[in-house]
């Protein structure tokens, strides 16, 4: 991937899709599904936040680097977005399942929205590595991501959370597409056959 726009756009880009995908959190609580408690769990804290950290910078460059890459030389234009976003989503979604609390559902739906918000996610993340011609403002927007998702303790009250968390991690996927609008106008213009 080239450049496509200087350090300080993409930081902001990275910025508006973390800020975008967590604001469910304050709009639950402002709706009151959702409460903060005190209990921050310190060796977790320990062990998690470095964890999360490398681990997004990594998984962003192995998938939206390295395997996207690849994929665009294979697939028709405007496909190995959505085709890394889905792949890249199953991972992410089990690794959630594994580590983060469960919502009060069947186990099915649970997975289902693990992995919908997980792919809606990687939708953005994958615009912001075209658009952007990089990987780390993905890692960066990722970590901060599992970081806040993985360390501030949170206990919902209501089932309109995980909806509410599926339209966030949604708009954040367009908020980056609005971010990004001019580098990612020749991709688009390639999908559309301009």
């Amino acid at each position: 991937m080239k450049p496509a726009v200087d350090a300080t756009h993409a930081a902001g880009a990275a910025a508006v899709l973390a800020v975008v995908s967590l604001f469910y959190l304050p709009v639950a609580r402002f709706l009151h599904y959702l409460s903060f408690s005190g209990d921050v769990n310190a060796s977790r804290l320990l062990w998690f936040a470095p964890a999360a950290v490398l681990g997004a910078f990594l998984f962003e460059r192995v998938v939206r680097g390295s395997f996207y890459g690849w994929l665009r030389v294979k697939l028709p234009a405007g496909m190995a977005a959505p085709v890394v976003a889905a792949l890249g989503a199953i991972p992410v979604a089990g690794l959630r399942l594994w580590l983060a609390p469960r919502f009060a559902a069947p186990p099915l739906l649970a997975m289902a929205h693990a992995y919908l918000v997980a792919f809606a996610l990687g939708l953005g993340l994958a615009w912001l590595a075209l658009g952007t011609g990089a990987t780390w403002p993905g890692g960066a927007a990722l970590s901060a991501i599992w970081l806040v998702k993985g360390t501030v303790p949170v206990a919902f009250q209501g089932r309109p959370v995980p909806v509410l968390e599926l339209l966030a991690a949604a708009l954040g996927a367009v908020a980056v597409a609005l971010v990004l609008k001019k580098p990612l106008a020749p991709h688009r213009d390639a999908l559309w056959g301009a």
